[in-house]
């Protein structure tokens, strides 16, 4: 009796021991097959952090691949416009299948319309998706004896099908696990990282390549405009110099339609020479060869020589001309006559477009910053005009415009020389109330812009 209870004590020691061994082989070989996947996950990365150029890098990838899953062949197959083609390939062997997949346009095959699943087509004509519940499958003809075993993975970027990863070979018992599928599937999406990144390197180096066509084309374009402008100033100055002396009656009295005449010529000059030194000023500092001369100058100053310039024109149209500063303003370091043609352009436009009340030059200071405001009571301008107001040649249609004639470049270019000194130029308005033109600069501005 005692010995029949330890023979089955032994016996169910020995198939529990049995089964503990069992359970450590499988979890042994789980283990390696884990660390195994680690490895071959961590090559593709090396391979994606490695700086090659992306053919190579899926062209190693899918050796990778091949070799990791016993393939005879691995394919990166491309999907467009509904085409499928071969984007890369790698093949185990020098007669790969891949020949006899293209011979007999088995690509078709691969690429599944209806759900773009992982599918695998083995030996005996059925279909393994990603469930792994088998379906039929149709009848492939094929010359010869022909033992195959195929497996697709779509691969996406940004959410659209770009095509497939195939692995072939021609091993008739060879099915792909879902564990190796899913693997693939963490493959794939290294390869549309991949795919992305080269096609953001490709459209970067375009827009390089463009914005080096466009900048040799701004180039070319100011060098001209800059020669222009120099060559047009020779004639402009004798024209100037040669109706000054004829208003002037140096060489003999005129009668008055001469004189009309001789006082056109000069107003017209003196347009056209405005003008053109305005372009040229643009055109340099467009090409960015303008520079600036700073200097330590005293804010009131240059104020008081800006607004003297247009004093005369201020009293013809009975403006009050106001200066206004603040007690704690005393020097700057800035580019002097940059700033009071900034300062000159912004007055005289004021006045221009004042036609009762007055014009004030505020200045006052808020920690490294030095703010001028030209403010007048003036026509204002519409929301729609102050969109366009800084743009080279744009001009606001009113009566005042029609009557003082401008270059169109003044205010565009007084915003340009503000940003050469790290400041800017801005503008509040209110139709028919008047506005307000601000200029901010800091007051020591940096040495490296001069």
């Amino acid at each position: 009796m005692g010995q029949t209870r330890t023979k089955k004590l032994v016996g169910t020691l020995a198939s529990q021991y049995s089964g503990i061994i069992k359970q450590q082989t499988k979890l042994s070989h789980q283990t390696g097959s884990y660390d195994g996947q680690k490895e071959f996950l961590r090559a593709i990365y090396h391979l994606l952090n490695s700086g090659i150029n992306h053919q190579e890098i899926i062209a190693k990838i899918l050796a990778i691949v091949g070799n990791k899953y016993s393939a005879d062949n691995a394919i990166l197959l491309r999907i467009e416009s509904s085409i499928c083609h071969i984007y890369q390939a790698w093949a185990a062997t020098e007669k790969s299948l891949l020949e006899r997949l293209v011979k007999n346009e088995w690509v078709k095959l691969f690429h599944c319309t209806a759900q773009h699943q992982v599918y695998q087509f083995c030996q005996a004509g059925a279909i393994l998706g990603q469930s792994l519940d088998i379906t039929p499958s149709k009848n492939i003809e094929e010359e010869g004896d022909f033992h195959y075993c195929i497996l697709s993975v779509p691969i996406y970027l940004s959410k659209q099908l770009f095509g497939y990863l195939i692995l072939a070979t021609k091993e008739a018992t060879r099915t792909f696990s879902l564990e190796e599928i899913e693997t693939l599937e963490i493959v794939t999406d290294q390869i549309a990282i991949a795919i992305q990144n080269s096609q953001l390197q490709e459209r970067l180096n375009q827009l390089e390549l463009e914005n080096k066509r466009l900048q040799s084309g701004h180039q070319n374009k100011s060098d001209y405009l800059s020669h222009m402008s120099h060559e047009l100033r020779t004639p402009l100055a004798g024209i100037l110099g040669f109706s000054k002396m004829l208003k002037e009656e140096l060489y003999g009295p005129l009668n008055d339609k001469q004189k009309q005449y001789v006082n056109g010529i000069k107003v017209s000059g003196d347009h056209l020479l405005a003008l053109v030194n305005d372009f040229l000023d643009l055109s340099k500092i467009e090409a960015e060869k303008e520079e600036i001369f700073l200097e330590t100058v005293a804010v009131e100053d240059i104020c008081l020589s800006a607004i003297s310039m247009v004093q005369t024109k201020a009293n013809e149209q009975k403006l009050n001309l106001i200066f206004d500063v603040a007690d704690n303003i005393d020097f700057c370091t800035v580019d002097q006559r940059k700033i009071k043609q900034i300062l000159l352009n912004l007055l005289s436009n004021a006045i221009k477009f004042t036609e009762k009340g007055s014009v004030t030059l505020q200045v006052k200071r808020t920690q490294n910053i030095l703010i001028f405001c030209v403010i007048d009571t003036g026509i204002g301008l519409k929301e729609a005009d102050q969109q366009k107001l800084f743009q080279p040649f744009q001009q606001i249609h009113n009566h005042l415009s029609r009557k003082h004639k401008g270059t169109g470049l003044g205010l565009a270019l007084s915003r340009k020389l503000a940003q050469l000194h790290g400041g800017d130029l801005t503008l509040t308005s209110e139709f028919g109330q008047g506005s307000c033109f601000t200029l901010e600069l800091p007051i020591q501005v940096d040495s490296s812009m001069s």
